[in-house]
């Protein structure tokens, strides 16, 4: 789901919950860097520097490891949504064009039969 746009707060930040969400959108939707930060209305760096930001903290080690595995799931986890949308896209592409195949076969095969069994008769 797509993150809504907070007014930044003090110092010109966006809150974290935001960048957090920001990022997992990006990571999920499939969709190009540009095109999310357009969405979203932040500039792409912004999201790749929130993305090399929240990796970092889930790779570092602190005394509070139980929220950066979390972290560091729903990160692999919104990459690998994105990968299977992608999959998706390109196997629904692929149906798409074998069903054209097969109804044009299915009419060339439709016009020859009755041609020739035309004749016959």
């Amino acid at each position: 789901m797509k993150p809504t746009r907070p007014f930044k707060s003090k110092g010109n930040a966006y809150p974290t919950e935001f960048r957090e969400e920001s990022v997992r959108y990006w990571l999920s939707s499939g969709q190009s860097l540009k095109n999310v930060a357009a969405d979203l209305g932040v500039s792409p760096e912004c999201l790749r520097t929130w993305r090399r930001r929240m990796e970092s903290s889930t790779d570092s080690t602190s005394t509070s490891a139980a929220p950066q595995a979390g972290n560091a799931t729903e990160l692999a986890q919104a990459r690998e949504i994105g990968q299977l949308k992608k999959e998706l896209e390109a196997m629904t592409r692929q149906r798409d064009i074998l069903k054209k195949a097969i109804s044009i076969f299915s009419d060339d095969k439709n016009l020859n039969g009755a041609s020739n069994s035309g004749g016959l008769k």
